[in-house]
């Protein structure tokens, strides 16, 4: 037994040696630059290695600012323009590009006979605000005829906020019956790192003397919150610690706050703004509900109640969603939520979000390029792109 366990605290080390230390480095202020309308964009031509305990992928930056392959403005003869817009899960810096959300769709098109290109237009950090903005000022240059909206739920709270953790944003608002820039330009100040988002503040603790004993904590605080503390109760370590509740969760209470409604009435105003904006250019919208990883998987929600003791009757892991797709009903743009197939695509062996990061994984990012795919082609969006391609 005692040689078993030496191998284990042996093998514990080597993978916290080569794997554990990777963590938030600062990537992105390699690749972000100040923008006087967005706050911040892609540096073009820029390229980094983001190295993390989960993943290790390069980014590079076209000549116009795009996550993606280089892109005319103009399409070619024939072909169907799709452009995708987001945050972090469309620019998709936790996976290889060949495995983005944008490149999957573009190459699932492709199979089933459709000539198209799906161009990348998330960038980290955005929300709705930003992303409608640069579709007005870039995107719509490429004309494409489909407009793909990626929804994440801090997009709610962030676009009623005129920072994103210390960086400073455009922010919208009505002025006579249109929205429009309350300040411009936005305020310069030295990028922050945008990637620190506050779900890594739920992270275990540094490791301890015994890389093994760490291993098992950190599995036990991210998949069973309540074995953790029974166990910390017998000083092998310490109990979770209960954190305040953030503003951005507070988008699932099911009696939210003043402040989350107000967000949520600017947050539709922009959808529709946007869905008008599409429409004038010619193209539909499709916005798609990202689940949270705690509204797909059981064991991230406890971690998070946990966390935050949160009372069960008093939160609700849908309620974004349906709030986005009530929002697309009266604006007149589909919703498609991604939830149940990520729940269903989603297994031990192959999960469809990092642990640590709280991104998709490859296997999130394909299975939300196939629901995107199968949306479009029930609908009846890519008719003239399968008849071009012939």
């Amino acid at each position: 037994m005692a040689l078993g366990l030496l191998a284990l605290e042996a093998a514990a080390r080597l993978t916290q040696q080569f794997w554990g230390g990777r963590k938030e480095a600062g990537e992105q202020l390699h690749y972000i630059e100040y923008d006087p309308l967005l706050g911040w964009r892609k540096r073009p031509g820029a390229r980094v290695r983001y190295r993390r305990r989960e993943y290790t992928a390069d980014v590079a930056i076209n000549s116009h600012g795009l996550r993606d392959v280089e892109r005319d403005y103009p399409a070619p003869p024939g072909t169907l323009r799709v452009l995708a817009l987001g945050d972090s899960f469309v620019e998709g810096y936790s996976v290889p590009f060949e495995e983005c959300v944008s490149r999957v769709l573009e190459k699932t098109l492709a199979s089933r006979g459709c000539r198209a290109q799906v161009l990348n237009g998330g960038t980290l950090g955005y929300s709705t605000d930003q992303e409608y903005l640069f579709y007005q000022s870039e995107g719509a240059k490429y004309s494409p005829q489909i407009v793909v909206l990626f929804f994440y739920y801090n997009d709610v709270i962030y676009n009623d906020r005129p920072e994103f953790f210390g960086a400073p944003k455009p922010m919208l608002e009505r002025m006579d019956g249109h929205l429009g820039l309350r300040e411009f330009p936005v305020r310069h100040r030295e990028a922050p790192r945008l990637g620190r988002h506050s779900r890594r503040r739920h992270e275990p603790p540094p490791p301890g003397r015994s890389a093994l004993l760490s291993w098992v904590r950190d599995r036990l605080w991210l998949g069973a919150p309540s074995v953790h503390d029974w166990l910390a109760r017998w000083g092998l370590w310490s109990p979770m610690p209960k954190m305040p509740i953030r503003t951005e969760m507070r988008v699932y209470q099911r009696q939210p706050p003043p402040q989350v409604e107000h967000a949520w009435l600017t947050t539709s105003s922009i959808l529709e703004a946007l869905a008008k904006e599409a429409e004038s250019h010619g193209a539909r919208l499709l916005t798609v509900g990202v689940p949270a990883r705690f509204e797909v998987d059981d064991a991230s929600w406890r971690v998070e109640q946990a966390l935050h003791d949160l009372d069960e009757a008093d939160w609700d892991r849908g309620q974004v969603q349906r709030r986005l797709v009530d929002a697309g009903r009266s604006a007149g743009f589909p919703v498609l939520d991604l939830t149940a197939s990520l729940r269903a695509g989603s297994h031990f062996w192959a999960p469809a979000y990092h642990k640590y990061d709280g991104h998709w994984t490859a296997v999130g990012h394909a299975i939300a390029a196939r629901e995107v795919a199968g949306f479009l082609t029930q609908r009846g969006w890519l008719a003239g792109c399968a008849a071009s391609s012939k």
